[in-house]
């Protein structure tokens, strides 16, 4: 008798992933959340050069960050953030990393608001504004 279990849910997979390795390998994260992304007008990771000087918002999934301090010893932080277009350099100055500091922890996407800027050559988004995605009201 030869055995043939079903296949695996989509979902099941996703959650197996997760739970096993902390992370999903069969799509972006972002993925699971395009519904909710359709009717926000965001910039890209890709076409973030194409804004420099401007206020964007941006979606992105936290990939890691160092908090470092000022010379007057006030905390503030770097963060990589990633869409599904690519990775982005975010920085959260100490007012801004004080107000939303809590937030830079979980495994969920969010939604960025910003200033678009540039430094020898590195474009990064100066962040001023915060939300998890599935939080956001439009």
């Amino acid at each position: 008798m030869d055995f043939n279990p079903p296949p695996y849910s989509r979902s099941l997979m996703l959650k197996h992933e997760l739970d096993t390795l902390g992370l999903l390998l069969s799509i972006h994260p972002l993925d699971r959340y395009r519904e909710l992304l359709k009717g926000l007008s965001y910039v890209r990771a890709r076409d973030l050069h194409l804004h420099v000087g401007k206020q964007v918002t941006m979606v992105g999934w936290l990939v890691t960050g160092k908090t470092v301090h000022t010379k007057d010893g006030d905390p503030m932080k770097f963060v990589s953030f990633e869409d599904t277009t690519g990775l982005y350099e975010t920085v959260f100055f100490p007012k801004v990393y004080h107000r939303f500091c809590h937030m830079l922890n979980e495994m969920r996407p969010y939604i960025l608001k910003g200033k678009v800027e540039e430094d020898f050559t590195a474009i990064t988004l100066t962040v001023h504004w915060i939300e998890f995605t599935d939080r956001f009201k439009r």
